[in-house]
C-alpha cells in the first residue's frame, strides 16, 4: 500500500485549497464564480418574474423601492489533476524517485477525495500513457491507489506534448499537479505554461534522489543516461562535485523562479522524505493544503 492507514487518518484533518475561485459542477466545499445560494454574498440583481421571493432584499426595497435579489457565492467541489512523471529516469534513486511521486500523488489525491473534490490522473513520459478518470469521494481511493501502484517508470519524457495533450483533454480547469524530477531534455517552460494557459493552478514539485542533490562519489565512473542509454566516463574529484552542485542549485532555483514568474507553486523534495513530511508540512508551506 502507498500509504499507512496512521498516515491517512493524519491527512484526514488536512484539505486542499486554491489561490483562486474555479468554477464547479457540483456543490462541494471550495468557493466557486458561479452564484447560488450559499452564506457568503456577492452582489444583487433585479428581481425577475419567477424568482424565488425569499431571496428579496427587503431593506434595499424600503429603501429604492425597487425589487432586487441577493446573490452568493456557491459553494462546489475542486477539480484536482493529478500528473506523474513515469519516465525512466524516475526509477532512479533508493527509494525510486517514482515510488516517492507515487506516494505525494496518492497523499494529494486521497485528501482532495475525503473532501469531495474531484481528482483525476494521468501519468506520461514521451505522452500520455494512461489515464485515471475524475472520481469523487472515498469510494474512489482505491481505484486511485491502484492506478498510481501500476504506472512502472520507462520511456523518455516530454513534458511538452503531454501537457498539451493534458490541456486539450481536459473539460475544467482547477489545480494541476506535475510531479517529476524535470529532468527534461526538452525543457520544463513549454510544457508548464500551457497548463497555465488552459487556466489551471499548477503546482510543480521536484522529486529528486538524494544522490542527485549531494553526491559523495569520488574517482573514475562510467555513467549512463537512464533514458537514452548514452555513456559517459568520467573522473570526479572534489572540485567535480562542488561545480555539480552549484549547476544543480542553479537549475533548481531556475525552476522555482520559473513556477513564481508564472505565479505557480513549487516544492523540491527528496525521494527520502518521508511522504508526511512533504505533505503536511512542505505543502501546507507553499500553501497547497491547509
Amino acid at each position: 500500500m502507498l500509504l499507512s492507514p496512521p498516515l491517512l487518518k493524519k491527512l484526514d484533518a488536512v484539505s486542499l485549497q486554491a489561490r483562486r475561485a474555479f468554477t464547479g459542477a457540483s456543490r462541494g466545499e471550495k468557493r466557486s464564480t458561479k452564484r447560488g445560494s450559499s452564506v457568503e454574498f456577492a452582489d444583487f440583481r433585479s428581481y425577475n418574474l419567477g424568482d424565488d421571493i425569499r431571496r428579496i432584499d427587503w431593506n434595499a426595497y424600503g429603501r429604492f423601492e425597487k425589487l432586487y435579489l441577493k446573490m452568493f457565492l456557491e459553494e462546489e467541489d475542486l477539480d484536482i489533476t493529478l500528473l506523474l512523471d513515469a519516465s525512466l529516469s524516475m526509477g532512479f534513486g533508493s527509494p525510486p524517485k517514482l515510488l516517492a511521486a507515487q506516494q505525494v500523488a496518492a497523499a494529494i489525491g486521497y485528501i482532495g477525495l475525503t473532501n469531495f473534490d474531484r481528482v483525476g490522473a494521468a501519468s506520461f513520459d514521451a505522452g500520455v500513457r494512461a489515464w485515471f478518470p475524475p472520481a469523487r469521494g472515498r469510494g474512489g481511493v482505491a481505484q486511485l491507489f491502484r492506478f498510481l501502484e501500476a504506472q512502472e517508470a520507462s520511456g523518455s519524457a516530454d513534458l511538452s506534448a503531454s501537457m498539451k495533450r493534458v490541456a486539450a483533454q481536459a473539460r475544467r480547469s482547477g489545480i494541476a499537479v506535475v510531479i517529476s524530477d524535470f529532468l527534461l531534455p526538452e525543457g520544463y517552460e513549454t510544457g508548464l505554461k500551457t497548463l497555465a494557459a488552459r487556466g489551471f493552478e499548477v503546482t510543480a514539485i521536484q522529486v529528486l534522489d538524494r544522490r542527485e542533490l549531494e553526491p559523495n562519489v569520488v574517482g573514475d565512473l562510467k555513467l549512463v543516461d537512464a533514458e537514452t542509454g548514452a555513456l559517459r566516463e568520467v573522473t570526479v574529484s572534489e572540485s567535480l562535485l562542488r561545480a555539480y552542485k552549484r549547476s544543480v542549485d542553479a537549475y533548481c532555483a531556475d525552476l522555482r523562479a520559473f513556477c513564481l514568474r508564472y505565479g505557480m507553486n513549487y516544492l523540491l523534495v527528496a525521494n527520502d522524505t518521508p511522504v508526511d513530511v512533504t505533505m503536511l508540512r512542505l505543502c501546507r508551506g507553499i500553501g497547497l493544503v491547509k
